[in-house]
């Protein structure tokens, strides 16, 4: 099978999603079998930067890159080690209460981290980009032809064997053209897989803190991270296996030929038996590692060189298989037999069993929050009534954890606790009823399903004959942000004992209420008496519990 060239653009359109798709980018590109691709261009801060791509030396904007991308190395590499210390530290027998302050730090760090990630992703594709544009300039002709470039004479041995004369005159020249394209494309798979194992040891880290930490905030942050690196790391695949096709296609479609030519039959079969022996493993290894392209990539890679190896030895060009030795060798011991990552979903229940306090837990400023519902897991509440307004905070006598949600019906409905068994919830109920409260219910949502449970041994409980509960509450509109002083001395004196509340409604402007009131008289008594200071401004709510 033959490709076009323009189909393994291999920092295409993927390589810029995968730039742009998230705010944490992937780490920089370690150029890993330098001594036979690239030379890396440094070991450590400070160190002369070398050109990756032989011809861009010149290139000051290039070169200004490089001494970038190492910079932003060190500053990812201290971060790293302050990472790693401080999740030492997590995971050591502490108190949680410090725990949580590692895990708190250990967040701040991955985002500064990710943002230093963020940098290296821009600057690797600025990097790759001048790179890219200059090899295919000189691969497209306009540098010359690529064989006439390279090829030393006839008499001279080249290290690179595809450049020896004996490929450019047994092969047409569309066929020879392909080769030395399919060569000098050869460094590209060791700069996407470089940047795929750099992005695979973050998420492999991401993924360890999600399986850790117990704070939710820190696992969502997790898990969002790792859904997106994994995209990113998918679109490196993808290219990755444009890349590699064009390669090992055009070079064993080559490679054959000659073969053939030669009549190596047997070499020729010995080669394809290995080529099947490697399609079973790839294809075996398929659902149990992170990429079959990425484990394949070595396996086919050695079949190659070994094509390369057997064709330097039987044209004597000894220069060009001592290389490929080498090469050979470092391959030999390449292997991404890499496990799949995939953290299950973690669901952060906050349980918490009934408290009563004085002062009351929430106010204007901490206002009873809205309910959560949980897509996994078990959590029982006590409904502590329907509403078809928001209540004061004054109505559930101090009691928390509450929380509301707003029903179908249109009506707030308030909870109380949050359990994980049904005996802590019958419990609390109990409980709930020796505070006062005349209708609590039992109710509970499995994997996000809600059934209602009721009264516990409601067989026992006579309350046919129990009288809903009507309360009474007083509310006062158009103060603005502070009460004035007469009403607030009124309240006092006639409403002793009654709290004054105040929230802020939809449109912004502040409400006021007084109560509860058991009795209408009274509420309607305080409503006549702020109206004669304030006219309008008072009116009586009627609250049923439902």
């Amino acid at each position: 099978m033959r490709f076009n060239l323009s189909a393994i653009r291999f920092f295409d359109s993927k390589m810029y999603f995968c730039n742009h798709i998230t705010g944490f980018m992937l780490n920089r590109i370690k150029i890993i079998f330098s001594l036979f691709v690239i030379t890396l261009p440094f070991a450590g801060i400070g160190q002369e930067i070398t050109a990756r791509v032989a011809g861009l030396e010149n290139d000051s904007t290039y070169m200004s890159l490089l001494k970038k991308e190492q910079l932003l190395r060190h500053t990812e590499d201290s971060i790293v080690q302050t990472i790693n210390t401080t999740r030492q530290l997590f995971t050591s027998d502490i108190p949680e209460s410090e725990k949580e302050q590692y895990a708190t730090k250990i967040l701040q760090l991955e985002k500064e981290l990710f943002e230093v990630r963020n940098q290296q992703g821009i600057t690797t594709n600025e990097i790759s980009v001048i790179e890219q544009d200059f090899i295919l300039k000189n691969l497209n002709g306009t540098g010359g032809n690529v064989a006439e470039q390279t090829v030393e004479p006839a008499a001279k041995q080249v290290a690179n064997l595809v450049y020896n004369t004996y490929f450019k005159e047994n092969l047409s020249d569309e066929d020879y053209e392909a080769l030395c394209r399919s060569q000098e494309l050869e460094k590209v798979p060791i700069l996407l897989l470089s940047r795929y194992m750099d992005t695979y040891r973050t998420i492999d880290s991401l993924a360890i803190l999600y399986d850790t930490t117990t704070n939710k905030s820190i696992a969502e942050t997790c898990y969002i991270q790792i859904d997106s690196l994994k995209r990113c790391n998918q679109a490196v695949d993808d290219s990755l296996a444009q890349t590699w096709s064009y390669i090992y296609d055009n070079k064993t479609y080559a490679y054959n030929y000659l073969l053939d030519k030669m009549g190596k039959t047997e070499m020729l079969k010995n080669f394809d038996t290995r080529f099947q022996e490697n399609r079973q493993l790839i294809a075996s290894a398929q659902d149990s590692v992170a990429s079959g392209t990425v484990y394949g990539y070595p396996l086919d890679k050695r079949l190659l060189l070994d094509y390369e190896e057997s064709l330097s030895s039987i044209l004597g060009y000894t220069s060009a298989q001592d290389s490929i030795t080498k090469q050979a060798a470092a391959f030999e011991k390449l292997n991404y037999n890499l496990r799949k990552i995939e953290p299950q979903e973690r669901i952060f229940i906050e349980y918490g069993n009934i408290e009563r306090s004085s002062p009351a837990k929430y106010n204007a400023s901490n206002p009873i929050p809205e309910m959560e519902i949980y897509k996994q897991g078990t959590v029982y509440r006590i409904r502590l009534g329907a509403f078809l307004q928001k209540q004061p905070v004054s109505l559930f006598k101090g009691v928390s954890p509450l929380c509301f949600e707003k029903n179908e019906e249109d009506r707030f409905v308030y909870y109380a606790g949050a359990f994980k068994e049904a005996s802590e919830a019958e419990s609390a109920y109990e409980q709930l009823k020796e505070m006062g409260f005349r209708k609590p219910e039992i109710v509970v949502w499995e994997d996000g399903a809600y059934r209602m449970i009721g009264v516990p041994n409601a067989e026992s409980e006579d309350t046919s004959a129990e009288p809903a509960e009507t309360l009474y509450r007083v509310e006062i509109a158009g103060q603005g942000e502070n009460l004035s002083t007469s009403i607030k001395e009124l309240t006092d004196r006639s409403a002793p004992g009654k709290e004054l509340t105040r929230t802020v409604t939809d449109d912004g402007t502040h409400l006021y209420s007084v109560g509860n009131f058991t009795s209408k008289e009274e509420a309607d008594a305080l409503c006549n008496a702020i109206n004669e200071i304030v006219q309008g401004s008072a009116t009586v709510l009627t609250i049923e519990n439902n």
